[in-house]
C-alpha cells in the first residue's frame, strides 16, 4: 500500500515533467513504466526485509516457543504490513495457522480468513474447520477453492476425498480424485487413492505423510496417546517451517 503510493507518486512526477516538456499523451508511457518499475523494486525490497525477519520464526517453533513466534509475526505485521498489498493478511494467516495447530478453531478462523486469497493452506484449514463444525457444504467449497489456488498440491485432493468417503460420498470422492489426476497426470499417490476408494478399501491417512497432521493435529494427539499406552515415547507436535512470504506465496505487486 505504501509501496503503491510511492510508485504512483513517482509516476505522477514523471508524467508532469514529460507533459510539461512535450505533451500529456507523451507522458503516459514513461509514467506507467516508472510506476511499474518502482513498484517492483519496492516490493522486492519489502520482501527481502520481511524474509530476513521471518527467519527467526522457524527456530522458535522448533523450540515449541509458540507465543514468541506469534509475537515475532505480529511485530513484522506492525512494521511492514502497510507497505505491501496483501502482506498483512498473509501474516494474519500464519498466526491463524499456529492457533489452528493448537486446535483453537474459532480463534484461528478470522485470521485464516484474512489471508485466504490464493492461499491453499489457509483454505484447507478453513475447510477442515467447517467440516468439524458440521458445515459440510461450505467445507467442500473451501477445498475446491484450495485446489483452484494450488492445483498441483496433491494433499488438497487427498484430504477432500478422504473426508467425503467418511461422509459416505464415495462417488463425489472419486470425482475429487479425478480432478486431481487431471491436474497431475498419472500421479501414483492419487491413482492409489482412487483404487482404494473404488474398491471400498480403508484409506490409511498415514500414507499421506506428516503433512496430514498439520491439518488434523488431533490425529497426532490420538497417535501419541496410543503410543503412550504401548510404552513408546509420545510423538511431539509436527515441526513447522518458517512462513514464506515470497515466490508463489508473495503478494501480487
Amino acid at each position: 500500500m505504501y509501496n503503491l503510493l510511492l510508485a504512483l507518486a513517482a509516476g505522477t512526477v514523471v508524467f508532469g515533467l514529460t507533459a510539461a516538456a512535450l505533451s500529456p499523451i507523451a507522458g503516459v508511457l514513461p509514467a506507467l513504466i516508472v510506476v511499474g518499475g518502482t513498484l517492483y523494486a519496492l516490493g522486492r525490497r519489502t520482501n527481502t526485509i520481511v524474509q530476513a525477519e521471518l527467519a527467526g520464526v522457524g527456530p522458535l517453533l522448533q523450540q515449541r516457543k509458540i507465543d514468541e513466534a506469534v509475537a515475532l509475526l505480529e511485530g513484522v505485521k506492525a512494521r511492514h504490513g502497510k507497505w505491501q498489498f496483501l502482506l498483512s493478511g498473509q501474516l494474519d494467516a500464519q498466526v491463524g495457522l499456529l492457533d489452528y495447530l493448537q486446535m483453537k478453531w474459532d480463534t484461528a478462523r478470522p485470521k485464516l480468513e484474512a489471508g485466504k486469497w490464493r492461499n491453499w493452506t489457509a483454505l484447507v484449514c478453513l475447510g477442515a474447520i467447517d467440516y468439524r463444525q458440521g458445515r459440510k457444504d461450505e467445507a467442500w467449497k473451501r477445498f475446491a477453492e484450495a485446489s483452484d489456488a494450488a492445483p498441483n498440491e496433491i494433499l488438497v485432493y487427498q484430504i477432500q476425498a478422504t473426508l467425503q468417503v467418511r461422509d459416505g460420498l464415495r462417488k463425489e470422492a472419486l470425482e475429487t480424485v479425478a480432478r486431481g489426476l487431471e491436474a497431475n497426470k498419472d500421479h501414483q499417490a492419487l491413482k492409489d487413492l482412487q483404487s482404494r476408494i473404488a474398491n471400498q478399501k480403508k484409506i490409511d491417512t498415514g500414507a499421506f505423510g506428516e503433512n496430514w497432521f498439520q491439518f488434523f493435529p488431533e490425529d497426532l494427539m490420538k497417535q501419541a496417546v496410543m503410543r503412550g499406552r504401548k510404552g513408546a515415547t509420545p510423538a511431539g507436535p509436527v515441526p513447522q517451517q518458517a512462513p514464506r512470504i515470497g515466490a508463489r506465496h508473495a503478494p501480487r505487486r
